[in-house]
């Protein structure tokens, strides 16, 4: 089963209550570009589109198994209590059956937790602390050392990291139309691109001393939740691409202080970067930083013009 069509009836499906497949608990559908997740009782089950967009092809069965066993691999590392296993979806998409007889699709099952506990929505509410700050780049720190350095592989280039940001103002150029904007766009381009040659030599160096490894790759404030004991954990990482989950260790710890700073908590932010920085030892690194923030600020800018 490789079409859209058949896949919602497959998700209409699973949430009917007549046919009872995920269990007795009502079922509520959150949907994305790329997926379905449905939330029944204590776990959630998250099933891949099948569509193409570019940047990821989940368009036949075999690469959706692919990318949901890399989901569960890559998020373990991480978020071991909430992702559980990857289950094959049987039957047929009017009648589907969980694992038992030849897949017609996949899901990933995970354990809910309550959205209120996820780090951008305590932001709001005032309710993160320094001592959130310290155990998250605790945390993080001990993820990056963890993470084996492969320097030859072809991720991390100072090539790759000046397109990945010259490709945000391309795609970010046509979403603003008005002048003011288009002029804002342009300096910020000329800066980035000023900040890039300045410290090219150094992105070059940090691959070479094998800097750049399988990160998460998308460590904003809504993918950290705190768990039992107040521990925040990073969940949903980049499962569909290795060039955005190898990165410079710097510019993973980069997304979460920007998502700080762009709210104003200074404090916060830079309680989080130094706590890293005194973990981790990497203060050479701070010479990218810059960089890296101005980067990650334009993702976050490109992500909330395309929605």
């Amino acid at each position: 089963m490789n079409d859209l069509p058949a896949q919602r009836r497959l998700i209409d499906a699973l949430r009917d209550p007549h046919l009872n497949v995920l269990g007795a608990h009502p079922v509520r559908l959150i949907e994305t570009h790329i997926s379905w997740v449905l939330l029944t009782g204590r776990l959630a089950y998250k099933i891949k589109k099948a569509v193409d967009l570019g940047f990821l092809d989940f368009t036949s069965l075999e690469k959706r198994r692919f990318y949901c066993e890399e989901e569960l691999r890559l998020n373990r590392r991480l978020a071991p209590r909430i992702y559980l296993d990857v289950l094959p979806i049987c039957g047929s998409p009017d009648q589907p059956v969980l694992g038992k007889g030849r897949a017609i699709e996949y899901a990933v099952k995970m354990r809910r937790f309550p959205r209120g506990k996820q780090l951008d929505t305590l932001l709001a509410k005032g309710k993160v602390t320094l001592q959130h700050m310290d155990s998250l780049a605790e945390t993080l720190a001990r993820f990056h050392h963890s993470l084996p350095a492969e320097p030859d592989l072809p991720y991390g280039t100072p090539a790759g990291i000046r397109a990945a940001a010259i490709q945000n103002f391309e795609q970010l150029g046509p979403l603003l139309p008005e002048a003011p904007d288009q002029a804002l766009l342009d300096a910020v381009q000329r800066l980035t691109e000023a900040e890039f040659n300045a410290q090219e030599a150094i992105f070059a160096a940090r691959r070479a001393q094998g800097c750049v490894r399988e990160c998460h790759g998308d460590m904003h404030l809504g993918n950290i939740v705190l768990l039992e004991g107040e521990l925040p954990v990073p969940f949903d990482g980049i499962e569909f691409s290795a060039e955005l989950r190898w990165m410079d260790v710097m510019s993973e710890i980069a997304f979460p202080v920007m998502d700080l700073l762009k709210d104003g908590h200074m404090t916060l932010a830079w309680r989080l970067l130094n706590a890293y920085l005194e973990r981790s030892g990497d203060y050479e690194g701070v010479a990218t930083l810059r960089f890296y923030l101005a980067y990650r600020a334009m993702v976050r800018a490109k992500v909330c013009a395309i929605r």
